[in-house]
C-alpha cells in the first residue's frame, strides 16, 4: 500500500515510470489540500477507466459530484470491519473480472448519507 499527502502528489506518481496501479482500489478522501478526491478520481480515470475507487469523507456532501462514480462511498470514521468487507468485496470484484458484484456493494456504500439515489456500479459496462 502506498499512501500520499494530497491528491497531486497522487498524480505525479501515476504520470511517472514508476507508477502501478492499485491491485484492488484507490481509497481517497474527499476534503484534501489541492484538488478535492473527486478531481483526483477524474484525473485518474482519464487514464484508467476502470480503476476501482472507494470515497471516504467526515462530509459527504461537500463538493459532491454524482458524476464521479466510485466503486463505495463511506462516511467517516469508518469501522476496520467495514473497510475490510468493502475490500474483500473489492477483491472479489477483480477476481470475478468485473461481473456484477452491485447489489452487494450497494448495500456496503453509505448512499444515502451522500444523497446518491441513482448508484450503478462504475466498472459495469451498461453505467
Amino acid at each position: 500500500m502506498d499512501c500520499f499527502a494530497d491528491a497531486e502528489d497522487y498524480i505525479a506518481y501515476a504520470n511517472s515510470d514508476e507508477y502501478t496501479p492499485p491491485n484492488i482500489a484507490l481509497i481517497t478522501d474527499v476534503c484534501m489540500p489541492g484538488k478535492s478526491g473527486y478531481e483526483l478520481i477524474d484525473e485518474i480515470r482519464k487514464s484508467n477507466p476502470k480503476q476501482k475507487v472507494v470515497v471516504l469523507t467526515g462530509t459527504p456532501h461537500s463538493g459532491a459530484n454524482h458524476e464521479t462514480k466510485a466503486c463505495f462511498y463511506l462516511q467517516k470514521p469508518v469501522s476496520t470491519k467495514k473497510l475490510i468487507s468493502v475490500i474483500e468485496l473489492l477483491s472479489a470484484c477483480t477476481k470475478a473480472d468485473n461481473t456484477d458484484l452491485a447489489s452487494e456493494c450497494k448495500t456496503q456504500s453509505d448512499l444515502d448519507i451522500f444523497d446518491i439515489h441513482d448508484w450503478k456500479c462504475p466498472l459495469q459496462s451498461n453505467s
